[in-house]
């Protein structure tokens, strides 16, 4: 092959990313359902399956069905409020993995009866409830690469339905409801009655739900399966490997946005001065925030597991005496460009608006002129002063944590100096960054508002709370304005 050639094909595929990204960036806007009808009647349908999932067998002490009982209802409830506020039923992501499944589904009719949902968490997740439902959060499949590695994150939870691993955790857990420590600890409840029926719940409660779903001694039989689970169906197995490296990396990730952003923290040139030194004896030398937030980090050590998953490449007739590549899919990007972008959402309708600014930018690196990362930016901000701005600002920005990447926690340093005077500052310097344009989408058009009202432009503001009320009146953005004061509460 030619240079010319070559330097040809690596120029068309740049083109090809660049495009792909301008085309996600300029049209995809996150999921807001018109009609809920459709998302409660799932969330019904999944409830009941799980709740008749959990069957008293005879390897279950019939002692234990008060037990057993109390389980099968939170499990139930649980599922039920997570599809009901959180499940993704967009026209790209959901589409996307269900066409996955569907493959996965035709080459092993074992899963034949499994269900899929795709939720709009941003934490790095997928599980299985026992039922033959999975779930996968978008934050998880923002992290992938291709196809290939979706099908091995759908496959290993599939294989956790299959080999029945949620009742066998459930049987060993009731089990041990009766060791001596936890009698102990039970007896010493009721001897004292204070609080006594919550501090019962919270007792048998102590290994909730999801940890019921995974236990770390079963995810080595559950890759094994897997493994051959999306080589049947015609998948590249060696993803396998990639994707648990990709787990295995998440956490460590750096974006450089203080190098590449460097004007918009230089509004704040005071806050990288040398920290006050705390005393060991301070009332406010507090405990860093430990976030115990499960995700495909938390699971077995992934390095071992990828050691596991080599021998099974050697043992199929792969060779892994190189070092396993992943396989570019240009054709991916849409999906995981969107799923990046719902997790953003999410982050933002959870009140997390320190991680939706963070990742705002870091996102805007990579595709400058998308109106949805500069809304989301911008909107951020607007919550961060109108939280400072009521004293409740340690509600929305987090401490830092040794669990956050180091550039994480240096950008909530970085939040923690600001003062409200600096806000407008940071919006000026932003604006310079990434200039947007006049839009009526509803995105764009709630950002110019949130955009006057940082800069204190109070006619400005007004018009456009007014126009984006006219234009959107069941917008996702009318609580905001409420919160805000541009539209009264409505007395009864």
């Amino acid at each position: 092959m030619s240079y010319r050639l070559l330097f040809t094909l690596v120029l068309a595929g740049c083109l090809t990313l660049t495009l792909q990204a301008r085309q996600i960036a300029e049209t995809y806007f996150p999921f807001f359902p018109k009609d809920s009808a459709g998302i409660f009647s799932l969330s019904e349908t999944v409830s009941k399956s799980v709740e008749a999932s959990y069957v008293m067998t005879s390897k279950i002490n019939s002692s234990h069905k008060k037990h057993f009982n109390a389980i099968k209802e939170n499990a139930s409830e649980e599922v039920a409020d997570l599809v009901k506020y959180t499940v993704l039923l967009d026209e790209v992501v959901d589409p996307f993995l269900q066409k996955t499944l569907r493959r996965l589904q035709a080459s092993n009719p074992e899963a034949k009866n499994c269900r899929l949902v795709v939720t709009r968490s941003y934490v790095d997740n997928a599980f299985a409830t026992g039922d033959g439902t999975i779930f996968i959060n978008a934050g998880l499949v923002h992290t992938l690469k291709n196809e290939d590695q979706v099908a091995f994150v759908i496959a290993h939870e599939l294989a956790h339905n299959i080999l029945d691993h949620v009742q066998k955790n459930l049987s060993n857990y009731l089990g041990s409801l009766y060791d001596k420590d936890l009698q102990a600890e039970y007896n010493k409840i009721i001897k004292n009655g204070y609080n006594k029926n919550k501090r019962i719940k919270a007792l048998l409660m102590k290994v909730s739900v999801n940890n019921l779903y995974h236990q770390r001694h079963q995810e080595s039989a559950a890759d094994s399966m897997a493994f051959y689970m999306i080589m049947s169906a015609g998948f590249n197995p060696a993803e396998g490997y990639n994707a648990l490296k990709i787990f295995d990396n998440t956490s460590s990730l750096g974006y450089g946005i203080f190098e590449k952003q460097a004007s918009f923290f230089a509004c704040k040139e005071s806050w990288q001065s040398s920290p006050v030194e705390k005393s060991s004896g301070s009332i406010f030398n507090v405990k860093k925030e430990v976030d115990t937030s499960d995700s495909l980090k938390s699971h077995p050590d992934c390095k071992a597991r990828m050691a596991a998953i080599r021998r099974l490449l050697l043992r199929a007739g792969h060779d892994t005496t190189q070092h396993i590549t992943t396989s570019p899919d240009n054709s991916f990007l849409k999906v995981t460009r969107a799923a990046g972008y719902e997790s953003i959402q999410a982050m933002f309708d959870y009140e997390y608006f320190d991680r939706s600014l963070y990742s705002s930018l870091c996102e805007l690196q990579f595709e400058p002129q998308s109106p949805y990362l500069r809304s989301m930016a911008i909107l951020s901000l607007l919550q961060l002063k109108s939280y400072l701005q009521r004293h409740r600002y340690s509600e929305v920005v987090s401490n830092i944590s040794d669990y956050n990447p180091q550039e994480l926690n240096k950008f909530l340093e970085f939040l923690n100096a600001l003062n409200l005077s600096d806000f407008k500052a940071l919006k000026e310097s932003f604006d310079k960054l990434y200039p947007g344009t006049a839009s009526k989408e509803e995105f764009p058009l709630i950002a110019a508002f949130a955009g006057a009202h940082i800069a204190g432009y109070s006619p400005g503001a007004n018009s456009l709370a007014a126009e984006y009320k006219k234009m959107y009146p069941s917008g996702r953005f009318t609580g905001l304005l409420q919160q805000l004061n541009y539209i009264k509460t409505k007395k009864k």
